[in-house]
């Protein structure tokens, strides 16, 4: 029969899950109903889909309870999910629908292969006794993860406003990650590399609350001059492109005169010989 501990850390795993799981889908539906991605980093997203393939390996291998191990399959499916979004809906890219479900199901394939393949290659490093193994399978999505963040904050730093990312998701993300450590701590021994993974998230997800809080809240204005600033640069680029057609013309204007003029002289010429 389950002791209290199994049952509390299986409880709190499942809030995890319900949490840390499924933060993205509010991100997922933003993008939806926007039709846009606006704001939002590709290279976070491709990162967080790698950081998933490892860390589901690394707990597939460690035996964590159930609900830890389901977390990052679900969290790298909707990461992969919004990293097609930002393909199709970019403005970079615009990825036709049948590109998207096409690259999206090569995508799933792929990631599921890597998965397993770091599964069996663990495994084998631990029978091998090879050092360093388990530590290297838990080290490498948390740093994939914690770097995904750095092109979000630095489009962040440059828009001097979080434009694009669901504040829900921040939400969601930060509670799983508190129930996930919780949900470890009733283990007969934590798992301090998965333990530190969700300590990144944590931190990370505050990071992006701050910026939200600085710039959408307390100084908006820096958001807005900002964007004027961008529209400048847009109207002066117009307006250069605009001035050099125009010069275009009256040059091709110019040149066609003096055609014009010269086929008149030739003729004239020729009267007179006549």
């Amino acid at each position: 029969m389950p002791t209290t501990k199994v049952i509390l850390e299986n409880i709190f795993g499942m809030l995890g899950i319900v949490f840390w799981s499924f933060q993205l889908l509010p991100q997922v539906v933003d993008n939806y109903k926007r039709k846009s991605t606006e704001g939002l980093s590709y290279s976070m997203f491709a990162l967080w889909s790698l950081c998933a393939i490892g860390f589901g390996a690394y707990s597939v291998v460690q035996e964590l309870s159930i609900p830890i191990i389901i977390q990052p399959q679900v969290f790298g499916f909707l990461s992969t999910l919004c990293y097609l979004q930002c393909l199709y809906y970019g403005q970079r890219t615009r990825w036709s629908i049948r590109k998207t479900v096409v690259g999206g199901i090569l995508m799933y394939i792929g990631m599921a292969g890597l998965e397993v393949a770091a599964i069996y290659g663990t495994r084998a490093g631990l029978d091998h006794q090879v050092k360093g193994t388990i530590e290297a399978a838990g080290i490498i999505p948390i740093v994939l993860l914690g770097v995904g963040f750095v092109p979000q904050y630095i489009d962040i730093y440059r828009d001097r406003a979080v434009i694009g990312v669901s504040m829900a998701f921040i939400a969601a993300d930060g509670s799983g990650a508190v129930f996930s450590l919780i949900s470890l701590a009733f283990r007969n021994e934590f798992d301090l590399l998965a333990g530190m993974n969700y300590v990144v998230v944590l931190i990370c997800d505050l990071v992006v609350v701050a910026f939200f809080v600085y710039y959408n809240k307390m100084n908006p204005q820096l958001a807005r001059a900002t964007a004027e600033g961008k529209n400048d640069t847009d109207l002066e680029k117009v307006t250069s492109s605009d001035f050099a057609q125009e010069e275009t013309i009256v040059a091709s204007s110019d040149i066609e005169q003096g055609h014009k003029s010269s086929r008149e002289s030739i003729a004239t010429a020729q009267e007179k010989v006549a």
